[in-house]
């Protein structure tokens, strides 16, 4: 079989390698001569495995991935929050039980406490 390990290079892959190249070449990284040698390669590729050799010695030229801001649990303990009170209210008009409402004083002391654990 042929000398190129790993999976076959599609042609997005060579046109990624080439833009890639490009960034490269803008950035200063690569000369123009080192930009028609490696386009040339780029363009003989006929493996993922040697395309990414290409890139060994250079800096990854796709941006990192921002970092996701911690999630806000506000919302969802107010919902929570919310529903107990609401639940309390039907409970108590339900059953005629007024105790149910001691549930409305207890929300605020449980949405305090799970704010703290989250």
């Amino acid at each position: 079989m042929g000398e190129s390990a790993g999976p076959p290079a599609s042609i997005a892959d060579r046109e990624r390698a080439m833009r890639e190249l490009t960034q490269h070449l803008g950035a200063g990284r690569l000369s123009l001569t080192e930009f028609d040698e490696l386009s040339a390669v780029v363009a003989a590729a006929t493996s993922k495995t040697q395309l990414a050799e290409l890139f060994a010695d250079l800096p990854g030229s796709t941006p990192q991935a921002p970092e996701m801001p911690p999630t806000n649990p506000l919302p969802r303990l107010v919902v929570v929050a919310g529903a107990a009170v609401v639940l309390a209210i039907v409970l108590a008009l339900t059953t005629g039980n007024w105790l149910w409402l001691l549930v409305i004083l207890a929300a605020p002391a449980l949405f305090i406490l799970t704010a703290r654990t989250v």
